[in-house]
This record gives structure tokens, C-alpha cells and sequence, in this order.
């Protein structure tokens, strides 16, 4: 926008101050990257734990006009590998949304699942969302996930042992995202490429160079401390996952990555895409 405005409205030297700027800060982009590509970065280390020496956990999963995928999520997250005791998950509906309420209430019966109903004043947010319900998070450890989110099994357990190995200070771990319908159309291809550039490139160096990391909107694992220090979501900010990940390096916690992803499908059409 910058250049175009310039060209069209602005002296020669407008435009070519305009043009340097884009281009400078292109060059910086590719060379990250590049960079990055080059850097291979070893994983974290992990301290193995028993059953009964793992943490209590609380995954956080905010739902909006999700009726058609309830029944999928709640097998996903029963399949993961990680004792149910210490296990709360915590379903965050909107209360003018009694469609997706229903169909959690048809589920069968988990004794770890508890619905919270956020209430339809104030901004309409995800962000908005998993704010309200952190205080009834009882874990040490908590996790996001997103509805159509598949997470690997033994994903919330790598998490744990990373947590226990890791420094005080490791606030925030990142699990890859990875999209399982490559093969429905370019649109799911580029999606493809770029979360694969995302969260087995960039991300992974980022922590192994101990910079800020600009989390993904899901399967971010955090110490409670963490994100109670940092005072957790801004209801207003729509990009409040990289919003929360430069506020943790903020307040002195560092983000790594783990390596069990989570599944997802990339929107295969055009419209799809636009609305995400």
C-alpha cells in the first residue's frame, strides 16, 4: 500500500524510499528464513515420568457454531496418552449457541469434561473466551486446542517431561501443526507449505536462538505461572497468540517446541479460506 500510494501520489524520491523499504524488509524476511532452514536446532531434552509423578493438566478448548465436530474432538482427546485423573478439559460455549451445547450433552458421559458458558457481551473472541475460563483452569499445566484440532496422543505427555527437564523459566511450549488434506486442492497445498515452514522451521530456531516465538493459535502448552504472570489473553487483540507469545519473553519466560503434532485440515475452497 505504502508503494502504490507513493508511485501514484508521491515524488520520485517518495517512491524510492517507499521501494527500499519494501524491499529491505523482503531481504530480511528471505534471509530469516534461509537462515532458519540452515539452523537445525536439537530437541529439547526430556525427564521421563511415571503415571503418578506426571502434573495435573487443563486443556482449554473454546467452541462457537461446532455441533458437527463435538463428537470428533471429545475422541481425540480421549484417545490422548495421559492419566484421566489428572486430566480437566474444559469446553468453552457461548451461550446463545445451544446447538453446539446439545451436542455436547449428547456425548457419552466424561467425567473430566466440563462445559463453561461465556456470556454473548463484549467482544466475541476467542481470546475473550479462554480468559474466562482460566480461572477454573485447576492444572499446573494447560493447553489450547482448537475444535477441529486432532492432537497426537502422546502430545500432553512429551509436554509434561519437556517441563520437568526444562529451566524454571520455560514458560510455553509450541506443538507443530500438520495438515492431513494436502492432497484437496492448491488452496490445502500452500497450507500445507507454509504451516511445514511455520512449525518445523522458523519456530523450532526461533526458541533454539531464544527469541520470542509468535505461537500458533493452537496446541500452545503453558506453565500456569506463565501465563498468570503474563496476564494471559487480550479478549480485544484477534492475533492473541502471537500477542501472548512476545508478552511471556516480556516478563522473562522462554518458549521452546516439542516435536508430537497436531492434525488438522486446511479449508480446501477459496471461502473457507477468506472466513479463517
Amino acid at each position: 500500500i505504502l508503494l502504490f500510494a507513493a508511485l501514484v501520489a508521491g515524488p520520485a524520491w517518495l517512491a524510492a524510499l517507499a521501494g527500499g523499504t519494501v524491499g529491505a524488509c523482503v531481504s530480511v524476511w528471505v534471509i530469516l528464513r534461509l537462515t532458519s532452514a540452515a539452523i537445525r536446532p536439537s530437541p529439547l531434552p526430556r525427564h521421563r515420568l511415571r503415571d503418578d509423578e506426571l502434573p495435573r493438566y487443563t486443556i482449554l478448548c473454546a467452541l462457537y457454531r461446532e455441533a458437527a465436530v463435538v463428537d470428533a474432538l471429545l475422541a481425540a482427546l480421549r484417545s490422548l496418552d495421559y492419566p484421566r485423573a489428572r486430566l480437566a478439559i474444559k469446553l468453552i460455549l457461548e451461550e446463545d449457541d445451544p446447538e453446539t451445547l446439545a451436542a455436547v450433552r449428547a456425548a457419552p458421559h466424561d467425567p473430566a469434561v466440563e462445559v463453561i458458558l461465556v456470556p454473548p457481551r463484549g467482544p466475541r473472541t476467542k481470546p475473550k473466551a479462554l480468559a474466562m475460563a482460566l480461572p477454573f483452569a485447576s492444572g499446573d499445566l494447560v493447553v489450547v486446542y482448537d475444535a477441529e484440532d486432532r492432537p497426537g496422543a502422546g502430545q500432553l505427555r512429551e509436554a509434561a517431561e519437556t517441563f520437568a527437564a526444562g529451566e524454571e523459566r520455560l514458560g510455553c511450549l509450541q506443538a507443530p501443526l500438520a495438515i492431513v488434506n494436502e492432497r484437496d486442492g492448491w488452496l490445502a497445498r500452500f497450507f500445507t507449505a507454509e504451516y511445514d515452514a511455520l512449525f518445523r522451521v522458523l519456530l523450532p530456531a526461533f526458541a533454539g536462538a531464544g527469541l520470542p516465538l509468535p505461537l500458533g493459535g493452537t496446541s500452545n502448552h503453558f506453565r500456569r505461572a506463565a501465563l498468570d504472570q503474563s496476564l494471559g489473553w487480550d479478549p480485544y487483540n484477534v492475533t492473541e497468540d502471537a500477542d501472548l507469545g512476545f508478552r511471556l519473553a516480556r516478563f522473562g519466560w522462554r518458549t521452546g517446541t516439542i516435536t508430537t503434532p497436531t492434525r488438522e485440515e486446511a479449508p480446501p475452497t477459496f471461502r473457507g479460506w477468506f472466513g479463517q
